[in-house]
């Protein structure tokens, strides 16, 4: 399977268990400290905001780059840890309630635009128009991958959230 294959997979199945949340579910949240799935989704949507920009951008081949050793941390630090992340700035969700249609209709007319975008570009060369705060700059295709591995992550959050609801 394809990378925008798996992106376009990864976009499906969060939509899909957004869509089975019961409406009464979807701002709720279990305490203070913990997002509702509403604004999982609308950081998720915040996050990959500027990647068409970024894909579009200035970007330059890197011949002795080792994406598969990148990618591999990304997995096992997103992945296979239960570090707890904190978001900042731009990417955290506010606090007023937005409609579940509104928000899974811009998630899926970003992702959209970022598959489009994926074909367009060489996904081989580093995006040079922003740095990545923990992997620094990243090729469009290490970004696709983050993106897909930071929505497994939070898909797996809004299943304890529902579970603590």
């Amino acid at each position: 399977m394809d990378l925008k294959e798996q992106l376009n997979n990864n976009t499906e199945a969060l939509l899909s268990k957004i869509g089975q949340i019961a409406d009464e579910q979807f701002h709720a949240k279990p305490d203070d400290e913990t997002w509702s799935p509403a604004q999982v989704l609308e950081h998720l949507y915040r996050s990959e905001f500027g990647i068409p920009k970024l894909f579009m951008g200035e970007a330059e081949p890197d011949p002795d780059r080792d994406s598969e050793a990148i990618i591999e941390k990304m997995r096992k630090q997103f992945l296979e840890s239960d570090k707890k992340y904190k978001a900042s700035g731009v990417i955290l969700p506010g606090e007023e309630k937005k409609s579940k249609e509104e928000l899974t209709s811009n998630f899926r007319s970003l992702r959209e635009k970022i598959a489009v975008l994926a074909d367009q570009f060489d996904s081989k060369e580093v995006c040079k128009a922003y740095e990545h705060p923990v992997y620094g700059y990243l090729t469009r295709e290490e970004w696709l991958n983050f993106n897909i591995i930071h929505t497994q992550r939070h898909m797996a959050q809004i299943d304890r959230i529902l579970q603590r609801l």
